[in-house]
């Protein structure tokens, strides 16, 4: 077969049949060329990066290790420091318990936590209340420079203030009165209180001294009508608290009264005068200067801005000061009656009043205080004390209670003379309100920590015995069983769930301006959280701006939550405007409120500007332009529009208090007209529904609102500022350098006072009133005052 045969017959055997249809051919891929091979500066890069990232993965891993670590050791240090400050042996009294005791302790004591000291020894400490020093607050927004202000001032002051919330120093009384290892209360007022402190945070105070005087019973607070949902626990013994001061103003007596035992130095006196209201005014200056104040008002009682208009105390306005002094003075007499009980009359207190100052044999003789001393027997009676505890063992057996009670007396006698208040004083060591107060925190702290990995530790054995052992988990009581499967559900649902809460929001000071927007801010945040099961609104306010009140009372209604009010020293005018809204409204007996009245100020210094040769001219593109304007004079016009204003406002105010309080608007006119109550007062009028502090109104927001009970949190806000506001904010470290340093080049040159009238005309100078005339919420000068300075309306 030729070649050519051989091709046809292969071409024919290789062509596909007519009835196949034949497939597609694939597109083939173009060859890649082949890489050349790697060199060695490649190598050398991929060899480097590999160990850089595998160095950099164990330095990491070291780190974290490190950190973990570190942040272990430092909880169990925490947690043996917290357990040996607070730790007491129920069993253990001086060495020596009873049958009854062990055996009653297997039912009532828990088995000590892993990780923690297992020698529990009760102590006998007195907490100490520097009281000359304390400033107390209604709220702070930081405290963590509180000792680098200390530090950065004075280094020769050896009285350095203490600041503490209000709420705080109750909640340090509280504990103290649960506290086993504080025996006793001692309270240093020294020559006086430098810092005053309102009449609502010392009720409340007083409150607090009085859980702590019955801690020896099981305490449930009497006021409450309501189910309350905690009660103080029971102390084996009887505390006491002791009060030591040189002299005594009426209000600090008031607050020292509440201790059982009260101490006056020898030459101290009590200047028992009653509660006593002083006013400043203004007009005469002014028009000497000329200036004139136009002022604008709805209700006769509104005497906020009398201090521009009157020379005197008007009518009303001595009518309005005569009840609410009064008012106040028959609650604070009837509050130190029952402390000290003592048995006076109306005449009787009126003789005290008009008396003068009492001596020191003057005020113990008719009861007003317990014992006269030279100084301070606090470090005498721990010193004598302590030295009775380091007796040898025989001695201590050999000597009878009845011979250490007359040895005790005889060598307190000694220095006090003949005084049997001292004879139950048992302490033998102090403890100071910061160092309680710090461990309390760290306390919280530890309990928070604890409490979320007591959820994990829950979750399987293994994880139990690890987190106890670290000390991360409180395991001793004993779970419910359950399967793996349940517990991991119920886990995860306690992760997921959130547990309730109650925020209590705080209105601090004037309202108006930054605050308000602070508390705007607050209440939106609160009304997104869905945790929160109530607000408790607190009120520490004199009032403030009518736009800035209202804008908070609209974010109140929005909030979706039970709102709930406390009332503090004052809650009048803005103050109760911003309350109208509540559930439920308490107020301390001597909480100052009410105040339902609006008024506006408008000043005119045209004729000052004239006197000193300052002109003022201005374009007017309608008839009340020139109501902006401070050297503009008072137009017929511009008083008919303020006027309009300012009445409707004051119906408005009216109308809000008629929904809230459900009275109609002819009663609420009967108790408004600016009319300034107390809390008493307020409550027999329908102003407010109970008498009772913070506390009582968080109780009625957990036992009403909430189905957790004593186990839900209690959120504050506006929140503590964080770390970098600290910094470069005014009461932050910048702020704190800059008054130190102003501090130290004023320490040469004499101090310069610069009063109301001065401020009034250097805002004037500063055109600061070139805004709306202001119309205001507020019974005090100062707060109104101080808004017209920062330009608030």
């Amino acid at each position: 077969m030729s070649t050519n045969d051989a091709n046809s017959t292969q071409q024919q055997s290789s062509a596909p049949p007519k009835n196949i249809t034949a497939e597609p051919k694939k597109q083939q891929k173009p060859i890649q060329p082949p890489q050349p091979p790697p060199t060695s500066s490649s190598f050398a890069s991929r060899s480097i990066i590999t160990r850089f990232a595998s160095n950099s993965l164990r330095l990491g891993a070291k780190i974290v290790g490190i950190v973990t670590a570190a942040t272990l050791a430092s909880h169990l240090y925490e947690v043996n420091q917290v357990h040996s400050f607070f730790a007491t042996d129920r069993n253990n009294n001086n060495g020596n318990s009873t049958d009854d005791d062990n055996n009653n302790s297997k039912n009532k004591t828990p088995p000590p936590q892993r990780g923690l000291p297992k020698k529990m020894i009760k102590k006998k400490c007195v907490l100490v209340l520097p009281m000359q020093n304390l400033k107390l607050v209604e709220h702070k927004s930081s405290n963590n420079f509180d000792d680098l202000k200390r530090l950065l001032g004075d280094r020769n002051n050896k009285q350095p203030t203490i600041t503490l919330e209000a709420k705080e120093l109750v909640q340090i009384i509280h504990t103290a009165a649960s506290d086993p290892n504080i025996t006793a209360l001692h309270a240093d007022f020294g020559e006086g209180m430098r810092y005053p402190m309102g009449l609502g945070h010392i009720e409340e105070i007083r409150n607090a001294i009085r859980i702590f005087n019955e801690s020896h019973r099981a305490h449930r607070d009497p006021n409450v009508t309501h189910r309350p949902v905690y009660a103080m626990p029971r102390n084996e013994e009887k505390k006491l608290s002791y009060a030591f001061g040189h002299s005594f103003q009426w209000n600090e007596y008031f607050l020292a009264s509440a201790f059982t035992h009260l101490h006056l130095q020898a030459r101290g006196n009590l200047h028992l005068f009653g509660v006593t209201s002083s006013n400043s005014f203004f007009k005469a200056a002014l028009e000497k200067y000329g200036v004139n104040v136009h002022i604008f008002k709805h209700g006769n009682y509104k005497t906020a801005p009398n201090m521009f208009s009157e020379t005197k105390y008007s009518k009303s306005h001595l009518e309005d000061i005569t009840s609410i002094t009064s008012s106040l003075n028959k609650t604070m007499c009837q509050g130190i009656e029952k402390s000290r009980e003592l048995n006076f009359d109306s005449i009787m207190w009126k003789s005290i009043f008009d008396y003068g100052s009492l001596s020191s044999p003057n005020s113990k003789e008719i009861g007003l205080v317990d014992s006269i001393v030279p100084v301070d027997p606090l470090l005498s009676l721990l010193h004598v004390n302590k030295e009775a505890n380091t007796k040898n063992p025989d001695e201590i057996n050999e000597e009878s209670s009845s011979n250490k009670t007359t040895t005790k007396g005889k060598k307190l006698e000694e220095t006090f003379g003949l005084n049997k208040t001292f004879n139950k004083f048992v302490a033998t060591e102090q403890v100071s309100l910061v160092k309680y107060h710090e461990m309390m925190k760290k306390k919280d702290k530890i309990e928070q920590r604890q409490k979320f990995w007591t959820k994990f530790a829950e979750s399987s054995t293994a994880a139990s015995i690890i987190l106890s052992s670290l000390g991360l988990a409180n395991t001793h009581e004993s779970p419910q069983k359950l399967s793996s499967l349940s517990k991991t559900r119920q886990l995860l649902s306690s992760l997921t769930k959130p547990p309730e809460k109650v925020a209590v929001v705080t209105v601090d000071g004037a309202i108006g301006g930054a605050s308000s927007y602070e508390i705007i801010d607050a209440l939106r945040k609160i009304r997104l959280d869905k945790a929160v099961k109530c607000v408790v609104l607190r009120v520490n306010s004199p009032g403030g701006s009518v736009i800035s009140s209202e804008a908070i009372l609209e974010e109140l209604k929005i909030v979706d939550k039970p709102v709930i009010c406390s009332m503090a020293n004052a809650a009048a005018s803005g103050g109760y405007y911003i309350s109208t809204c509540c559930e439920k409204i308490f107020a301390n007996p001597t909480t100052i409120t009410g105040s339902i009245g609006v008024f506006g100020i408008k000043v005119d210094a045209s004729k000052w500007a004239r006197d000193y040769g300052v002109t003022s001219d201005y374009y007017p593109h309608g008839s009340h332009a020139a109501s902006l304007n401070p050297l503009t004079p008072l137009t017929p016009g511009m008083k008919d529009n303020i006027s309009r204003m300012i009445a409707g406002y004051y119906d408005y105010f009216k109308s809000i208090v008629a929904v809230g309080r459900s009275m109609s608007v002819e009663d609420v006119e009967k108790v408004a007209q600016g009319h300034v109550w107390t809390g008493e007062q307020a409550k027999e009028v329908g102003l407010v529904d109970a008498l009772g502090g913070l506390d009582r109104a968080i109780c009625y927001a957990k036992s009403t609102h909430t189905k957790s009970g004593e186990s839900v949190s209690v959120e504050f806000w506006p929140k503590k500022k964080d770390l970098w506001d600290m910094f470069s904010s005014k009461e932050g470290l910048v702020g704190v350098i800059t008054e130190a340093v102003a501090a130290a080049l004023a320490s040469n040159s004499p101090l310069v006072e610069i009063d109301i009238l001065a401020q009034l005309f250097k805002a004037m100078s500063e055109t600061k009133f070139a805004g709306m005339p202001h119309f205001m919420l507020t019974i005090d000068e100062k707060t109104a005052l101080e808004l017209m300075m920062r330009g608030d309306d």
